[in-house]
């Protein structure tokens, strides 16, 4: 523009990026600015550090405030991008100008600069309000007068960090509620906390919970009138979840109930809600719906809308807790009301247990007070035992009633003065019998006290009777000391001993009810588990504590604590003292247990002798092996079995009980569970595990009721599990079942053992077969690892291939494959491998001798293992040769008589013609030449049109091979094959979508549909159908065994069918024979389909016939596919009618050894005007190539003595770079393969026209 020069815009405004090339281009004259010349060196400076800068600017001069901006302020800009340039500030943030004109206006007028930070500003950027933040600061320019005309904006946007932080601390607030919100109503209070009237992220929110009636769990700025508020409003907004999605939702679609939303802390209510699930914790269905209203001026981006659903998951989190903690305390109470009606039942049950024992203890012991005469000794003993037992009962019994009641509140204690230290003696000493027995020292020593300690008597002498009891049963030797003392106003009662000690861990349990040491080997593993929970609530009661100190294998210390006096005792519960009573009653129970624990070196009952001497009741017995810790078991049962007649052998624990059989074997195994040392199920596992002892049955007895106990303890390998209390008659019936069973079971294996001995010696006798064979066998056997390695190999070996088996083994049978043959036998092996067996696979071998021969195999996979066995068929495959041989001999004399019979009559046509033109030439009848040279010149087409044919049967004619798309090719066909077929038939083609390219001679594959195409309608006299169908095919390995001459691979198939008079299988075998066919004589040369098979093969691809007489044949060709890209199709050479071109003095080199072809190509070259040279043979040509001098064309013939045409070309292209070469060939192997002709190089057949020669020479040199 004129007063703008370009290039000083350049100069005054370099760089800036998009901003300053728009600024470079913009029309500044058209403003209140004026040309950029008349600028002042201020704005100029101003403008110029404003591009430069990366920090996001923008700044307005002049009275009209004209606005510029950098590149970075782009983003802030939005859609006013594209015109904010040169507008007036103003006009660019119309929407923001209240906020920001003021503060302009303040710098323009004051010269001083402001400050805001995080300033909310709302932008119509977007096409929409938007939210936005940011911190900036007004800074005044001044003109080169010092005059302030304009101001300069550096602004940082905020938004982003702004309304995250504020996200955040939402997010934090409703997460720290959500951690002591315990139900629902809990977590709805937290969510409308959080929330209050609306946030500005959230300005309206209703939260619904789902059930059998949804409700209202949360809401912002909603009152209980509000219709949101209510369950038709909670049913609605669960429905909206199946049409909402993730899409956000216009709030007049929400429904009327829902649609009223509040505005929160925004001047107008949201116009847009989400809907999200709250998810339900392991379930598909929600627990509810929450919708959001979302802010108004703000987008739904991925940021926002993953704030709203970790809001949700807040929720859905907070739900789950709630829903947990109720559920926990739900079963917290369950667990409680549970323990209070155990209690409650242990209370009653022990209170029922008490009337019972009463009337089994009574007469018991009226049993025994009476006189000794009044009962016999064995009716006294087996009293003794159940009033023993009985009283056990009652102690058992007694201490759950004492524990149910203390747990329930309801236990007495009856406090009195007492002499503490005497009566604590008396009951310890109680045990000093038991202790001298068990050789144990009993050290008992009770201080007298400074007071009377008060206490319920009955209750200390459970504690101390428990206490001391509990370290007979642990101190198998050494020591117990019992010790009273005053210490700090308190009675010290301690029981140390120096039994086994407690494990660490187990201390802090010790004092739980049922709780006992798992692995304890005391005198005995029964017990209640409640005696030493006794103890700590007694003593609690007393205002005392216990306490106990333990180191395994060292002993423990109990400590009991107890307050001195009465002070610390209610009033009402205090007594006077009472008369001292003997504690020999209470006592006696408990130490004549601990006398019961004491082992008694598993000595027989005293009555086994008699029992062994009484006559033995009928049925199957044994030696048993009974084990148990409680000696009256012991002896009950072993007199019950005893007097069933079997031989018993008691012991007291596992370990006696695995030393017992070990020594002699019992016929059955009677076992308690719960026993000292090795246990009942520790016992069975080192029986199971002994190969001498586990076939023995085993009985285990338990006082574990239930079906669970049954089923573990038959898992674990027991043959039958009894439960206490059984039945002598039970006890006497499993123990004869079990003895029955094994006596089957030894009766089964010896009967299988057997079954084994006699399969063996039939297994040796067929293996002994099977090694006759492998002596014997006239095949090679061999047996090899999948790599190849032989391991075993028969003795065949020796006789077939020379080699001796056992130097073979280690080798790979791959060594001795024919190097031909080795990579196919390896693909083989790893067809065997994959599990694939081999039917017929042939291989040649190395004979030792170095000769090979040929073995036919069959081969199956065993483990790491192939097994295969191969026949010689070497003498059988050289008679099929033979064979083969003879045939091609026939075949070569119908050939031989077939050209000789056309080409006779084709030389009789020429040689006639001829004969008569030269007569009727010496006649001087010139008129009729031309009638006799046409005769010659067809005779002579045919003769060469039949040679083309014998060349493509022969698989030696010349091939042009070249990537070609056959579906291509068939339609352009398609119009000519229609007219060739006639009227009366029909032509479909059916061509493969995606067809791979084949490489092949194209205008061969159009003669050979050609040749189809006449075969199929000469086959249709009467019309019919033709189809031509094209796909693509894998042939795999048992197509190409079943045809022997194609390899397998990718081909696609092109094949031509009709529904003509079909040919029978004889027919149908010798249509590939060449001068074979079934058409009346002169109608054919039977050469047609020979020659198709020919170009099949000669294209490295297959031909197959399939036909049926009356219903029509199908000839498919299968070529090989190309895996390389298809060139542009080259459209064949149309013949010409017109005159040859004439050259202009090229130089063209002939190399021909047939003199009279090689002086016709001279002449015809020199008759158009070429500079023709001449060479017989290669060597010759060669030479001739090598004088200098131009050489524009090299024609030679394929077969040449000396070197051939392709060796001469090559070799001419050494000295005479790009040299073009046409090549004249009437037969020759190589010029047939595929690849023979290079770039530059072109063929043509003999015998060919002048005029095609002339044409092909003209268009070389031109090319």
């Amino acid at each position: 523009m004129p007063g703008n020069p370009p290039a000083m815009r350049e100069t005054l405004f370099p760089g800036g990026g998009e901003m300053g090339a728009r600024l470079r281009a913009h029309d500044w004259a058209a403003t209140a600015l004026g040309p950029v010349e008349g600028w002042p060196q201020s704005l100029t400076a101003a403008v110029r550090i404003m591009l430069g800068s990366r920090f996001a600017m923008w700044m307005a001069w002049g009275p009209e405030l004209t606005f510029f901006c950098n590149d970075a302020y782009k983003p802030t800009l939005g859609v006013k991008e594209a015109w904010a340039l040169g507008a007036r500030s103003d006009v660019v943030w119309a929407e923001i100008w209240p906020d920001i004109g003021p503060r302009i206006a303040q710098v323009l007028g004051t010269g001083q600069a402001t400050w805001d930070e995080a300033l909310l500003l709302f932008l119509e950027r977007r096409g929409f309000t938007e939210e936005s933040y940011h911190t900036f600061s007004y800074s005044p320019l001044a003109d080169d007068s010092g005059t302030v005309t304009g101001m300069l904006c550096v602004v940082s946007e905020e938004t982003e960090r702004v309304i995250g932080e504020r996200r955040l601390r939402c997010l934090r607030d409703l997460g720290a509620g959500m951690a002591a919100a315990r139900t629902a109503a809990e977590v709805g209070a937290v969510v409308a906390g959080c929330l209050g009237a609306g946030t500005a992220d959230l300005p309206a929110v209703l939260a619904y919970l789902d059930g059998d009636a949804p409700a209202l769990l949360a809401g912002s700025g909603l009152g209980p009138e509000h219709p949101a508020a209510g369950r038709e409003a909670a049913a609605a907004a669960m429905d909206l979840l199946a049409r909402a999605g993730d899409a956000a939702l216009p709030v007049a679609d929400l429904g009327p109930l829902l649609a009223d939303l509040p505005a929160g802390p925004w001047d107008r209510p949201p116009a847009h809600a989400l809907v999200l699930p709250i998810a339900r914790q392991g379930q598909s269905r929600p627990a509810g719906v929450f919708v959001a209203g979302l802010n108004p001026y703000r987008p739904l981006d991925e940021t926002y809308r993953g704030f709203v659903a970790l809001f949700v998951g807040q929720i859905a989190t907070g739900l789950a807790n709630a829903n947990a903690y109720e559920a926990e305390r739900r079963r917290a109470e369950a667990f409680a009301e549970l323990d209070r009606q155990k209690t409650v039942f242990f209370s009653n049950v022990s209170h029922e247990f008490r009337t019972p024992l009463t009337l089994m203890l009574g007469p018991l012991t009226e049993v025994l007070e009476s006189s000794p005469a009044a009962i016999d000794p064995e009716t006294r003993r087996l009293v003794e035992l159940a009033h023993r037992n009985g009283l056990r009962l009652l102690k058992l019994v007694n201490a759950l009633l004492d524990f149910s009641r203390i747990e329930a509140g309801r236990a007495q204690a009856a406090f009195e003065p007492l002499d503490l230290a005497r009566f604590t003696a008396e009951l310890a000493s109680s045990f000093r019998s038991a202790t001298d027995k068990a050789g144990l020292v009993l050290d008992v020593a009770c201080a007298p006290l400074p007071e009377p300690a008060f206490v319920d008597p009955e209750m200390w002498e459970k504690i101390v009777l428990n206490l001391v009891s509990n370290a007979f049963k642990f101190t198998l030797d050494g020591r117990i000391a019992v010790r009273l003392r005053a210490e700090g106003g308190r009675a010290v009662l301690t029981v140390a001993d120096t039994g086994l000690g407690i494990p660490e861990a187990e201390l802090p349990r010790l004092f739980e009810r049922f709780h006992r040491v798992e692995g304890a080997q005391g005198r005995s593993f029964e017990g209640s588990g409640i005696g030493l929970a006794l103890v700590q609530e007694l003593a609690r009661l007393h205002g005392g504590t216990v306490a106990v100190e333990s180191a395994l294998g060292e002993g423990s210390t109990f400590t009991v604590s107890l307050p001195l006096g009465r002070a610390h005792l209610p009033p009402e519960r205090i007594r006077a003292a009472r008369p001292a009573v003997s504690t020999a009653t209470r006592s006696h129970v408990f130490v004549e247990e601990a006398t019961r624990w004491l082992d008694d070196g598993g000595a027989p009952p005293p009555d086994l002798g008699e029992a062994a001497g009484t006559a033995a009741p009928p049925g199957l017995t044994g030696r048993v092996l009974l084990a148990d810790d409680n000696a009256d078991m012991r002896a009950y049962v072993g007199r019950l079995l005893g007097d069933s007649g079997h031989v018993v052998e008691a012991v007291g624990d596992g370990h006696a009980a695995l030393a017992a059989a070990r020594r002699r074997a019992p016929d059955l195994v009677l076992s308690d569970v719960m026993m000292p040392g090795l246990d009942g199920f520790g016992l069975l596992a080192a029986l199971r595990a002994d190969p001498a002892l586990r076939g023995i049955p085993v009985i285990l007895l338990s006082a574990r009721a239930g079906e669970e106990a049954r089923i573990e303890g038959l898992a674990a390998g027991a043959d039958d599990y009894l439960i206490k209390p059984f039945s002598a008659r039970e006890l006497q019936a499993r123990v004869e079942t079990n003895l029955r069973l094994a006596r089957v079971r030894r009766e089964a294996a010896d009967a299988l053992r057997q079954v084994n001995e006699t399969l063996e010696a039939q297994v040796a006798a067929r293996t002994r077969e099977r090694d006759r064979m492998w002596r014997l066998s006239k095949d090679v056997m061999l047996i090899a690892r999948f790599d190849g390695t032989m391991t075993a190999l028969n003795p065949a070996w020796r006789t077939v291939l020379g080699w001796e088996p056992e130097d073979l083994v280690g080798r790979s049978f791959l060594d001795l494959v024919h190097p031909d043959d080795r990579e196919r036998t390896a693909v083989e092996a790893r067809r065997v491998e994959q599990g694939q067996a081999t039917l017929l696979f042939e291989n040649r071998y190395r004979h030792a001798g170095g000769t090979y021969r040929t073995l036919s195999w069959t081969a199956v996979p065993g483990e790491q293992h192939l097994h295969a066995v191969g026949r010689d068929v070497t003498e059988q495959r050289e008679l099929e040769e033979a064979f083969r041989q003879s045939q091609k001999m026939e075949a070569v004399g119908q050939l031989t008589g077939g050209i000789a019979h056309d080409f006779n009559n084709l030389l009789t046509g020429i040689v006639g013609s001829l004969d008569l033109l030269s007569t009727r030439l010496a006649q001087g009848r010139t008129e009729v030449a031309g009638r006799y040279i046409d005769a010659a010149l067809t005779s002579a087409h045919r003769a060469a049109a039949l040679t083309h044919r014998l060349l493509a049967f022969a698989r030696r004619q010349p091939l042009d091979p070249r990537p070609v798309d056959a579906n291509a090719l068939v339609a352009s066909l398609e119009d000519l094959v229609r007219r060739t077929l006639g009227e009366t038939v029909t032509l479909e083609t059916r061509l493969a979508e995606g067809l791979w390219p084949t490489l092949c001679d194209a205008n061969q594959l159009e003669s050979a549909i050609l040749n189809l195409a006449i075969n199929a309608r000469d086959a249709m006299p009467d019309g019919g159908h033709l189809a031509i169908e094209t796909r693509n095919v894998t042939l795999d390995a048992v197509f190409a065994a079943a045809h022997g001459d194609v390899a397998p691979g990718s081909y696609i198939r092109l094949a031509v069918t009709d529904t003509g008079t079909g040919m029978p299988p004889e027919v149908a075998r010798r249509a590939f024979d060449p001068f074979f066919t079934t058409k009346p004589l002169g109608q054919g040369t039977g050469l047609g389909l020979s020659m198709i098979y020919g170009f099949a093969r000669q294209s490295e691809g297959h031909a197959a016939i399939a036909s049926e007489v009356g219903r029509g044949t199908t000839v498919a060709l299968y070529l090989p596919r190309h895996d390389g890209p298809l060139d542009e199709a080259e459209t064949p050479a149309q013949g010409s009618d017109a005159a040859p071109l004439a050259g202009s003095g090229e130089t063209v080199l002939v190399v021909e050894d047939e003199p009279a072809v090689r002086s016709l190509i001279l002449e015809v070259l020199r008759d158009l005007g070429y500079r023709a040279l001449e060479a017989q043979d290669g060597p010759a040509g060669l030479a001739a190539l090598r004088v200098p001098g131009r050489i524009d064309l090299l024609v030679t013939d394929v077969g040449l003595p000396g070197l051939n045409g392709r060796q001469l070309a090559d070799a001419a292209r050494e000295h005479r770079p790009g040299l073009k070469v046409l090549f004249i060939t009437g037969y020759a192997e190589n010029a047939a393969m595929a690849g023979f002709l290079a770039p530059g190089m072109q063929m043509i057949t003999k015998p060919f026209p002048v005029d095609l020669l002339a044409r092909r020479i003209r268009a070389m040199i031109e090319g």
